[in-house]
């Protein structure tokens, strides 16, 4: 079903992009007002409490950019994948034994993906041929957060069983997000620009606490991503 919804997701991403595309073509430009398209590879770091479940991963993105005045208008497609939770070799107190135990057969994975609107606006000076700017943006996230073969804490017959195990369990949500960050823009060519840039999320869900791995509640569900993007525009 995940795979499904991927394939959804991405598929109403194109056509959104190719209709704003188009209509960003039909409409006469002045030399300061201009688009492109583009791809959005960063990778994302979780932070706080988000980070005591995963070490981060990749996120790959496709982007529309609406250039007007020096200030950019983007909307970005993106999916992202966090595997190997820390869960999988976090250990649990269990008191038939008062030994501390692992789960050598978990998995833990993170996959979300989601549509996000940016707005990214240049300071004044450049440093070189570095134009920096700030960012601020917003959006909607769809996630899946999946956890498999945690041993059962709650055995009360020794030896403790490794094959006796929770159900797989799964978190789905859809949740707001709104982000700020800033980098630098660098003109490969007068079409190609690269954009070196840091992005702080805040992502309004949450992860349920786990008491027996001292695994607090995740709210809100915080990260950074720094990326390279490349964008191609269409200018006269």
């Amino acid at each position: 079903m995940l795979y499904q919804n991927r394939f959804y997701s991405i598929v109403v991403c194109l056509i959104f992009l190719i209709m704003a595309g188009s209509q960003a073509w039909s409409q006469e430009k002045s030399q300061n007002e201009y688009w492109g398209f583009g791809i959005t590879p960063q990778y994302d770091i979780p932070a706080f409490k988000f980070n005591d479940r995963f070490a981060g991963g990749p996120n790959l993105g496709l982007r529309f950019s609406y250039v007007k005045n020096e200030i950019t208008y983007e909307i970005i497609c993106f999916y992202s994948i966090f595997s190997h939770g820390k869960i999988e070799d976090e250990t649990f107190l269990w008191n038939i034994d008062g030994q501390y135990h692992t789960s050598p057969e978990a998995s833990s994975k993170y996959m979300s993906g989601g549509m996000l609107g940016i707005l990214k606006k240049p300071f004044r000076r450049k440093i070189g041929p570095l134009s920096p700017y700030w960012s601020t943006g917003a959006g909607f996230v769809y996630f899946k957060h999946q956890i498999n073969d945690l041993i059962f804490p709650g055995q009360t017959i020794l030896p403790i069983d490794p094959t006796f195990t929770f159900s797989p369990e799964e978190e789905i949500q859809t949740a707001f997000n709104i982000n700020f960050g800033g980098g630098f823009r660098y003109s490969i060519t007068q079409q190609l620009k690269a954009d070196l840039n840091l992005r702080y999320n805040f992502l309004f869900a949450y992860l349920r606490p786990m008491e027996a791995w001292l695994l607090e509640k995740v709210s809100p569900m915080q990260s950074l991503g720094i990326g390279i993007d490349l964008t191609y525009y269409f200018t006269k």
